[in-house]
């Protein structure tokens, strides 16, 4: 393989590479990406054997070839450069030679075919999402995602397509964050789980153009120019989660967002680092925000917002309701309370999606 490249154009490709790539695994050539030149263009991609990135560059190419190479390392190399241009050669046993203007390197690669084959996802049944719009629902549900790896079912989003919209759902067991999107296009189908790692990496790609989802027997699949991403489809089932929407929390509270969550963030400081709750107190004309850390001492902050009905207090977990306040991103929010024994259910008072709320369980203080 021999050939030469924008630099610029080259790192671009390589940046989000690093995301996907493992530097922790006992297979070394996953922390590896594979360069593979031929038809005008270099082709990039990197695997942890659960998601893919795939990518090409325009270049110049002498020799077509292949080769792996340490993927943090390249991008360490290729950031450094001053040159506008960059040679890439790979020499006898598979090392890489990199050349720009007076900068020489050679790092030690592996066989391309130690690299593991790529999942390919059938080009039938696609669907286009707007980008923007698509990396927007998935902030809206990724803090629900939960982390625990013993439900691994919970571990990713749920993505529904419906008549005319597309829903994505995500949950830990202790809070729920539900977003739906109008999409002509959209037909009912069964919801898809996404991975939390896969959904991590699609918030990061770029572009102007839309999202080309295409779904295989055991993969996904998600373009984005010259960008595609694979990942597995998590196995498991979902919780039935409309059902664990409530339908009967008639006592609302609504609030600035910006002014709320600073609240929060003050009172929260003595909140206890184990159990943490805040005390969410709310009667005609207000709400009353207080924690209380024996260890500590205590917090109380006042805030004006538009209530109706008897006094309620419950314990509600400040970093969720936090998590929530940045997620949601408009001026005014909407809580829907019931009791102190029932779930808080957080929704924008205005908004560009067709749906979106937040549920979160409260805390016994």
């Amino acid at each position: 393989m021999k050939l030469r490249i924008d630099r610029s154009e080259l790192l671009t490709e390589l940046i989000p590479m690093q995301g996907v790539v493992e530097r922790k695994s006992t297979i070394p050539v996953l922390s590896h990406l594979l360069l593979r030149a031929r038809d005008g263009r270099l082709h990039v991609a990197a695997t942890d054997l659960d998601v893919s990135l795939t990518s090409w560059c325009e270049a110049e190419i002498d020799r077509e070839g292949s080769v792996a190479v340490q993927a943090r390392k390249l991008l360490e190399i290729v950031r450094s450069l001053v040159g506008e241009k960059v040679d890439l050669e790979v020499e006898e046993s598979n090392a890489l030679r990199i050349v720009s203007g007076r900068s020489r390197f050679k790092i030690h690669g592996l066989a391309p075919d130690d690299f593991p084959s790529l999942p390919e996802v059938p080009s039938s049944d696609r669907l286009e999402i707007p980008t923007e719009a698509f990396r927007g629902m998935i902030a809206k549900v990724f803090f629900a995602v939960s982390a625990e790896e013993s439900r691994f079912q919970l571990n990713g989003a749920l993505l529904k397509p419906k008549d005319g919209s597309i829903e994505m759902v995500a949950t830990d067991g202790h809070r729920l964050a539900l977003v739906e999107t109008a999409h002509e296009d959209a037909a009912a189908g069964d919801g898809i789980l996404i991975p939390r790692k896969a959904l991590q990496e699609l918030q990061r790609l770029e572009g102007s153009e839309e999202v080309e989802f295409r779904r295989g027997e055991h993969h996904l699949s998600f373009s984005v120019g010259r960008r595609e991403l694979i990942c597995r489809i998590l196995e498991g089932t979902f919780p039935d989660y409309e059902k664990v929407i409530s339908k009967e929390n008639d006592r609302v509270l609504e609030c600035d967002r910006k002014r709320l969550s600073e609240v929060v963030q003050r009172v929260s400081l003595l909140s206890g680092d184990r159990a943490r709750a805040i005390r969410f107190q709310v009667e005609d004309g207000g709400l009353r925000l207080s924690a209380a850390n024996p260890d500590l001492g205590e917090a109380v902050e006042d805030l004006e917002c538009s209530y109706e009905g008897d006094k309620l207090a419950l314990g509600i977990n400040p970093d969720y309701l936090q998590q929530f306040l940045v997620a949601v991103g408009t001026d005014q929010v909407r809580f829907l309370l019931k009791d102190e024994n029932s779930q808080c259910i957080g929704v924008p008072v205005e908004g560009e999606e067709s749906r979106y709320l937040c549920v979160i369980m409260p805390m016994r203080l």
